[in-house]
């Protein structure tokens, strides 16, 4: 179980907001697949399905075709934000905008810190295949 209020959404309700790192994509991929368990939750914006932390995961259960995901919902304002690059200006709106137009911005250039939050869970992929 998780240390937080953790839900099961259904991958095909989350909306990424940045690309993601193929190597790193493969390693993940081949990590969940060596452990058949899932041990981290994808963090959410909670009014928009926004993924704001697990790209990665997202890919993964996507490539898995898993139905659903643990995630740990947050308020976008009970969260802080930065760019990792110089070159792009983010913002808790211009996020929200470009997300729900499916315009992602470039890997590992959103950033957010989270409140109090631990990273663990654990499900079975296969739990999290079925309807």
């Amino acid at each position: 179980m998780c240390d937080r209020k953790v839900e099961l959404i259904s991958v095909d309700k989350l909306k990424p907001i940045e690309g993601h790192g193929k190597k790193r994509l493969k390693w993940l991929l081949s990590k969940i697949l060596n452990e058949n368990v899932w041990l981290s939750p994808l963090l959410v914006e909670k009014n928009h399905n926004l993924v704001l932390d697990g790209h990665h995961r997202l890919e993964v259960a996507r490539l898995l075709g898993l139905k659903k995901v643990p995630v740990v919902l947050f308020a976008y304002d009970d969260v802080k934000l930065w760019s990792l690059r110089k070159n792009h200006v983010v913002n808790r709106q211009i996020v929200i905008e470009k997300a729900n137009k499916g315009e992602l911005f470039p890997y590992k250039t959103v950033k957010h810190g989270f409140p109090n939050h631990k990273r663990e869970c654990s499900y079975s992929l296969r739990s999290l295949r079925d309807d």
